[in-house]
């Protein structure tokens, strides 16, 4: 599903992109401004990749993170890794306000997809963030 959003095949809420990854909201966010740093090459695990591709993710992590924490006043944003669900390596980015497992919990019970419109919304404080 990643690579046809890269790809522009179907619709998705980018936030950021350059040559080597594409930065998109998720349609499951854990708090507002969740989005995903997706390479543009389909790696299925984020371990298999070049040292350079990998180093270049983590620091558009921290580009955005910042951004975020600009945006959203958030505290704290965490960030996950876990590969399930998607044969395509991302790395999950959002906004903290409490412990991660609060917030894991709370997203589980209260778990929504969210509109386009919100989607683009969250993007662009983002977008203004980076900026």
């Amino acid at each position: 599903v990643f690579t046809k959003i890269i790809k522009g095949e179907i619709p998705g809420e980018i936030v950021y992109q350059d040559d080597q990854c594409v930065v998109l909201m998720t349609i499951e966010p854990f708090t507002p401004g969740h989005c995903l740093v997706v390479p543009r090459e389909q790696v299925d695990h984020l371990w298999d990749a070049d040292d350079g591709l990998y180093r270049h993710l983590m620091e558009v992590a921290k580009k955005v993170a910042n951004a975020m924490r600009q945006a959203y006043n958030y505290p704290r944003v965490g960030q996950i890794v876990e590969g399930f669900g998607v044969p395509h390596a991302h790395v999950h980015l959002f906004g903290l306000l409490q412990p991660i497992e609060a917030t894991i919990a709370d997203h589980v019970v209260n778990k929504r997809m969210a509109t386009a419109e919100e989607l683009r919304e969250e993007a662009e404080k983002i977008r203004s963030a980076l900026a």
